[in-house]
């Protein structure tokens, strides 16, 4: 593993310099072109060697190398066909079960060309014991049990919900899982955040959208409870829907004041699968109480991922729906094409401050070892897409609908 993780700083190093040069030259550079190859290709040879080696008994070694060819609107460059490659990420992976014993962990790198910033960091690691059939005890860095499970969504973008912290976290702590015939209960409790990898911020190198430390920010997240009951309804050979509540609660200490605030949230899930069909709806809630300094605002959060904080306000609704359709074909390579649009909707409490939307339709493509999403993203008010990053979703800032076209390409070992 450490192997593994050394290549991908070198070639990421690499992969620096030459848009280094590119940027002061004015010209593409070719290297860049270079570099962009030797990543996808070099990349996926040394783990799938690593992996070879590393499979021991219950040992499991693999990953993943992404890439995006994209374009935005708000951008008064075109990246299209010169600059549209990027370097998404490298994942590396370690998983083991031995009896009632099973664990897992991924380390992810990212590099950003338009900021020239490398970045990397933990995703997950765990330990769980199998106390009894359905009945599962996991101990680290693992998936806060909240909303639609794994996902809220069907596309590369995920939802709204992901940018505020409510889909797909992880935190560290423990999880109970039981499940007893249609019912599964989760509770779980959060010492506190992942943790920041290396990066340029102070405190925002990290997977999953958490509260931050930043220039303008003392505040964190401690002790949090998560409680989660969902119950599946069978539709027969159709097959099934699931209905849930999620609740959430912890401290948000504040390093400045010495106090420390709260959080909470709570959401309505369900998911139904219909055949080829799929539809999730969500609506969920939040709400900070932040024990700031008496000179700051409370009606933002400082909320930070991929090494870039940014505000979020400080409480909100959350809506969302997503369907999708899925066939199974035999098309060389490709044995499954899944067509979805993924809508949702962040309203704001605090007046003054613009409602943020996010509508991505794309059709994502299975041809082992490949997995590639095809997306186009609308987004108003969006963070990611649009061009007031640090504020769009907390006061909003350009109230034009944005549009980023997103091809990622990913190799999985």
């Amino acid at each position: 593993m450490l192997l593994i993780a050394g290549r991908a700083r070198r070639l990421c190093r690499g992969y620096r310099k030459a848009s280094a040069k590119r940027r002061k030259d004015g010209v593409d550079d070719p290297r860049v072109r270079v570099w962009h190859a030797v990543v996808l290709v070099v990349c996926l040879q040394a783990p799938c060697a690593a992996a070879q080696d590393l499979a021991l008994g219950p040992i499991d070694v693999g990953g993943a190398v992404r890439a995006n060819l994209l374009n935005k609107s708000w951008e008064t460059r075109k990246r299209f066909p010169r600059d549209a490659l990027e370097f998404d990420t490298l994942r590396l992976r370690l998983d083991f079960e031995e009896g009632q014993w099973e664990g897992s962990s991924q380390y992810r790198f990212y590099y950003y060309d338009e900021t020239d910033r490398y970045t990397h960091f933990l995703h997950h690691a765990w330990v769980g014991y199998r106390l009894a059939p359905g009945r599962t005890l996991r101990a680290g860095v693992h998936q806060v049990p909240f909303g639609n499970l794994p996902y809220n969504s069907h596309s590369y973008f995920f939802s709204l919900a992901y940018y505020v912290g409510l889909e797909d976290d992880y935190d560290l702590g423990f999880k109970y899982t039981d499940r007893r015939g249609p019912w599964r209960f989760d509770l779980a409790w959060y010492l506190e955040d992942e943790g920041s990898g290396y990066g340029d911020s102070r405190d925002s190198a990290r997977y999953s959208y958490d509260v931050v430390k930043s220039a303008t920010s003392a505040n964190g997240e401690e002790n949090q409870l998560n409680a989660r009951a969902s119950y599946t309804l069978a539709h027969g050979e159709a097959g099934a829907s699931q209905l849930g509540l999620s609740l959430q609660a912890g401290e948000v200490p504040n390093e400045a004041t010495g106090k420390t605030g709260s959080q909470v949230a709570a959401a309505l899930h369900w998911n139904g699968d219909f055949g080829p069909w799929n539809l999730k709806l969500q609506s969920a809630w939040y709400r900070y109480n932040l024990e700031n300094p008496p000179w700051q605002a409370d009606t933002a959060v400082v909320m930070g991922a991929y090494d870039f904080p940014y505000r979020v306000a400080a409480e909100g609704t959350l809506h969302s729906v997503g369907v999708s359709y899925h066939w199974d074909v035999n098309w060389g390579w490709i044995t499954g094409i899944t067509a979805y649009e993924d809508y949702s909707v962040l309203r704001k409490a605090e007046t003054g401050f613009e409602d943020s939307m996010q509508n991505v339709v794309g059709v994502s493509l299975d041809a082992a070892p490949l997995f590639i999403y095809a997306d186009v993203a609308f987004g108003q008010h969006n963070a990611w897409i649009g061009r007031e990053f640090g504020t769009a979703l907390a006061s909003g800032g350009d109230d034009d609908i944005h549009a980023r076209v997103n091809l990622n390409i990913g190799v999985y070992f």
